[in-house]
């Protein structure tokens, strides 16, 4: 097949007919063989030309490399380009591992992955840029986020320094200064304000709704404030999404909209539970949808959070209330985007929302092939405000320039022995957007770095510079070094299972929970000493979570929602597991019981249980289940009639079917071996 019929073909399968002006413009460039950076609205078709260029790679023989911010955006990604490359192409799903090789990597014709993913493979392999074609870069302008924007900063970096003439699509809405970003990246670039859903943004203060256009409506605050403007939205078939600042408000507003909602909601069948281990969202989510309303923020469990967001692409949810998180991951447009909230708390107190973030929010207005127009509406508390005032964007900008970004990254460019000797290392660095916007202090504060890492034995510069066993393994592992030091350090401790979890929440990279001042009592060990009561708390909750504590009682224990928890417990697996490998390395006696530990926070079971959830479909919840009724062991499940494990509450014939077939497929290799 032509690369032509190629285009039409994905053109087709994408349901797209014609081609809007910017669309034609980049991937004419994309033909060319040219590096692009495009900067267009949201919902302007940015996608179709991220897939032309990997069937213009595909064509020639070459491999893709798609790479996104966020895990959610991630499978979105690799749904979309499965379903659309069927099984003529290999597609991979990259996101975890940050110490696995490329090998995997290597045999898939496009990669879909995250940018820490990209970045811990590069340190392990930086000849892995050589075998791709073309990388697509999602969401650029995250060069300017505090956590993400390094990481993704030295990805760009690398392909600039390797120059291995693999063309470079990258991706933003909307940003100022795409010149410069195109500039510092040798590419081309295609600018466009277009969008194919017109999109009409306004203020809503005092009961009127003034439009940039010039058009006013008079429409009267209600109780909720905006209420009103919720309704005028549902009365004309419209979709409602509504951004608030705080998760308990989404969840107050949600509530205090049903009264409305519920004129206008669809029937569908209502679930009696959403996850597989029940908890306290299950039953705000089922109340909600029922009246066509629900909430979407970070504290709902992964599964209640695709359950919703399903519900509100099949228009089955009527009215969406959810945090600013939600605008930087998955595509859900709507009719109607309401930004009730443009300032946020933060440690100085309240401050607004940059330009950049209400802007995307208000993107989501307007969804193709539904709707003629969208309306993006800010709400004003305090009259009326100047709209330009509130969306003048600023120049992106590098976040690299301090020290803790710098000493992580500048370990995995040693680690990856692309650079021989400390000028080296300031000539990569010379590649970088930092270096690009003119930062002076770089040559002194790398010499700076490099004392310090080769003070703590994690680089050392004899017969030139290079990364130490251990300093390689933190590298690899993808950890602060910092978070390095704390493990080795803290080695030399008596162990016990709630001080390796209380170091491992001491971690920068650790999220830990707020103590909030209370009465914390700290354990008989030495290693308490530094008395971090947040890292101490956070501790008790993975304990908790180790020991088979209920969910529920968790959430309410520590104030917290599924999601919280569940995303606290994958950074610990990473944590304990990464704590584990350095143990080893470094010879300790307590590398055992860490890497047990590891595997207990990873399933959230005590010991016993760590045989059965080796069984594919076999959680904490089920595996508990299965113990308490006699079966033990892989033996036990192997030998065992499926009809009778099927009766046992919680497992069903489909499950118990599965596992005794896993269980003797296992029984058969070992008897092999």
């Amino acid at each position: 097949m032509e690369l032509n019929e190629k285009f039409n073909w994905l053109f087709s399968k994408m349901g797209i007919e014609n081609l809007y002006p910017p669309q034609k413009e980049a991937i004419n460039k994309i033909m060319e063989g040219k590096s692009i950076i495009v900067s267009m609205p949201t919902a302007s078709g940015k996608t179709l030309i991220a897939y032309s260029a990997i069937i213009r790679a595909l064509h020639l023989g070459m491999k893709a490399l798609y790479v996104v911010p966020l895990r959610a955006l991630a499978m979105e990604k690799y749904d979309e380009l499965s379903e659309l490359l069927g099984n003529e192409y290999k597609v991979i799903l990259s996101m975890g591992d940050y110490d696995s090789t490329s090998s995997e990597l290597k045999k898939a014709d496009v990669v879909v992955a995250v940018y820490e993913k990209i970045d811990s493979v590069l340190r392990h392999d930086p000849d892995y840029l050589y075998s791709i074609g073309v990388m697509v870069v999602d969401e650029i302008h995250m060069l300017q986020d505090e956590g993400r924007g390094p990481t993704l900063e030295m990805v760009l970096t690398r392909m600039k320094f390797i120059k291995n003439g693999a063309q470079l699509v990258a991706l933003s809405a909307t940003i100022k200064n795409y010149k410069e970003i195109a500039d510092w990246l040798g590419a081309d670039y295609v600018y466009s304000d277009f969008r194919p859903v017109q999109l009409r943004i306004g203020i809503y203060h005092d009961g009127i709704l003034e439009f940039q256009d010039g058009d006013i409506e008079f429409i009267k605050e209600d109780k909720n404030r905006i209420g009103n403007l919720v309704r005028r939205s549902l009365e004309n078939g419209g979709q409602v999404l509504i951004f608030v600042n705080r998760r308990s408000y989404a969840e107050s507003l949600s509530e205090k909209l049903r009264e409305i909602t519920k004129l206008y909601k669809d029937d569908f069948e209502i679930p009696g539970s959403i996850d597989e281990e029940k908890n306290i969202y299950d039953e705000k989510i089922i109340e909600n949808i029922s009246h066509g309303v629900c909430f979407h923020h970070a504290g709902l469990s992964n599964t209640q959070r695709k359950y919703v967001e399903k519900l509100f692409k099949d228009r089955k949810i009527k009215c969406l209330v959810a945090t600013p998180t939600l605008a930087a991951g998955v595509n859900l447009p709507a009719r109607t985007v309401i930004v009730r909230d443009i300032t946020r708390y933060s440690q100085d107190g309240s401050v607004q929302i940059p330009a950049f973030e209400i802007k995307q929010m208000l993107g989501r207005a307007g969804r193709p092939k539904y709707d003629q127009f969208g309306e993006g509406i800010i709400v004003s508390k305090k009259g009326y405000i100047n709209i330009e005032s509130i969306l003048d964007l600023e120049d992106i900008t590098s976040r690299l320039g301090n020290f803790t970004a710098l000493r992580i990254h500048i370990l995995g460019v040693v680690s990856s022995g692309i650079v021989n000797d400390e000028e080296d290392l300031v000539k990569f660095f010379q590649n970088t957007f930092l270096y690009y916007r003119g930062y002076s202090d770089l040559e002194s504060l790398i010499r700076d770095t490099l004392s310090f890492l080769e003070d703590e034995e994690l680089v050392t510069t004899f017969r030139g510079l290079r990364a130490t066993k251990f300093g390689k393994l933190v590298s690899d592992l993808y950890l602060d070094p910092i978070t390095g030091i704390l493990f080795k350090n803290s080695l030399s401790q008596p162990y016990a299972d709630i001080y390796s979890l209380y170091v491992i929440s001491s971690a920068g990279e650790m999220v830990p929970l707020i103590s909030r001042e209370e009465d914390i009592t700290f354990p008989d060990h030495p290693g308490f000493k530094d008395m971090n009561a947040d890292a101490y708390k956070t501790a008790l909750m993975l304990n908790d979570w180790a020991n088979e504590e209920e969910i529920n009682e968790i959430i309410n224990k520590y104030g917290i929602g599924p999601g919280d928890l569940h995303m606290r417990v994958e950074i610990a697996d990473w944590l304990l597991y990464s704590y584990s490998r350095i143990a080893y390395l470094l010879n300790s006696p307590n590398s055992l019981q860490i890497e047990l530990l590891w595997k207990r926070i990873k399933y959230g079971i005590r010991t016993e249980l760590l045989e059965l959830v080796s069984l594919t479909g076999i959680g904490r919840v089920r595996a508990r289940i299965l113990y308490n009724h006699g079966y033990r062991t892989i033996e036990d499940i192997a030998s065992s009639d499926p009809e009778k494990i099927a009766k046992i509450p919680g497992i069903g014939e489909k499950t118990s079917r599965s596992i005794v077939k896993e269980a003797k497929m296992i029984k058969m290799r070992k008897k092999n071996i």
